[in-house]
């Protein structure tokens, strides 16, 4: 009996730590503070955050990776990366089951209970293995644009006009490209002195280009090299990556394409550049995710984020921190302990997820699919059939109580 109370205490211990982990939240933040005694008359307010804002710069290092993808792509990608642990889940659920497509891949996504967004990009499992393997660069373009929306957008823009400057963008059998213009604004200033370019917000352009498929339902996801679409890039502290397809070759031309993706109405998020937001199409979401939503002006509504969705993982940016704080359910714990989540989101600072985070927690802690907590801590049956703390360090199957007046037996 003590062989086993120490296999299931060194069990729980994995498990905690894991949890703590992947809540993105250092433990000494959930120490509770010291009270100081109470203090009479009217007490000042608490200091607000300063805004951490973006630069040109780092927003357009952020965003050159997808800036040239079809418009409603790129407002699908930047809804979902807002939830990025169900990115992850949807990720992995898209590896086992690669070939549902069409009605059949409609049906499956009627019994997950991810945020909307994030199902639609089931559609386009290209997108979504980029957003899984790159998980810290996925969680700073959805804080990104969560906190500076019109910033994103004019970063998005800069970059479209570098590549159309470079002869890099323009229509062909996969695409659609056009301009509409731009309200006029005054023309930027200089920078001030000692002032970094990098650091500043990115202007509005004087012309929107617009990305669309040049066949509605199918889409062609481009691939390229960002230091090469967009000719010599100007800020050198802040590279973008570039990423591709396993087996993928560019080839020649500055813009590749795979296959193309049959979305019907998975991706029903769109991009209105002039009034500086994602909204809705209520039609093709309605359709996709068979619900009914009411449509405001033209068959559109605002989309919203919804912070239900953000499970255990915190915000970098102490502004949005304020704002939407975090939300921790019992049920998204269980579901990081049962291997479907990333196993180490907080290398590198609170709430921060690691762009390695891809690797299955069963590979690791491997914490199995099949433990729980109700189930498999049972003195009743036989403990170490579900639970197995990594496989190289796997303890005995028959660890368990044994019967009344019988022998206990390790292996």
């Amino acid at each position: 009996m003590t062989s086993l109370s120490r296999i299931l205490q060194r069990f729980c211990a994995i498990a905690i730590s894991g949890a703590l982990v992947l809540a993105g939240i250092p433990a000494t933040a959930q120490q509770p503070p010291a009270q100081s005694p109470p203090q009479s008359g009217p007490q000042p307010s608490p200091p607000q955050p300063a805004p951490q804002q973006l630069g040109q710069g780092q927003l357009e290092k952020l965003l050159a990776p997808i800036a040239l993808y079809p418009d409603d792509l790129v407002a699908q990608i930047l809804t979902a990366s807002t939830y990025p642990l169900e990115v992850v889940e949807a990720a992995r659920w898209v590896q086992e089951h690669h070939d549902l497509q069409g009605d059949a891949l409609q049906n499956a996504m009627q019994q997950q209970s991810w945020e909307p967004s994030v199902k639609g990009l089931t559609a386009v499992p290209q997108v979504l293995a980029m957003m899984n393997d790159k998980l810290d660069w996925t969680q700073q373009v959805g804080e990104a644009f969560l906190a500076q929306p019109s910033d994103v957008s004019n970063a998005i823009q800069q970059l479209r006009a570098k590549a159309a400057a470079n002869g890099n963008l323009k229509s062909s059998k996969q695409l659609k490209v056009s301009t509409v213009a731009a309200p006029s604004a005054p023309p930027p200033s200089p920078p001030p002195p000692g002032v970094d370019p990098a650091m500043l917000p990115p202007p509005p352009p004087a012309d929107y280009i617009m990305i669309e498929p040049a066949d509605p339902g199918l889409y062609y996801v481009p691939i390229y090299d960002p230091s090469v679409v967009y000719g010599p890039w100007p800020w050198p502290a802040y590279s973008p990556f570039y990423w591709y397809p396993p087996g993928f070759v560019l080839g020649a031309a500055a813009l590749g394409f795979g296959v193309g993706c049959l979305v019907g109405a998975a991706l029903w998020s769109h991009y209105n550049w002039a009034g500086g937001g994602v909204y809705i199409n209520v039609a093709r979401y309605t359709q996709f995710n068979r619900t009914h939503l009411v449509a405001g002006t033209g068959g559109f509504s605002n989309w919203q984020f919804n912070n239900a969705h953000r499970g255990v993982v915190g915000f970098q940016n102490a502004t949005l921190r304020q704002q939407y704080g975090t939300t921790t359910t019992r049920s998204t714990f269980q579901g990081t302990l049962q291997g479907n989540a990333p196993s180490n989101l907080n290398r590198g600072g609170p709430g921060k997820l690691n762009a390695n985070a891809n690797a299955n927690i069963n590979r690791n802690v491997n914490v199995n699919k099949n433990v729980n907590i109700d189930r498999n801590i049972n003195v009743n049956r036989n403990v170490n059939r579900n639970v197995n703390v990594n496989r190289s360090a796997s303890f005995s199957r028959n660890v368990g109580r044994p019967a009344p007046g019988g022998n206990k037996k390790q292996h």
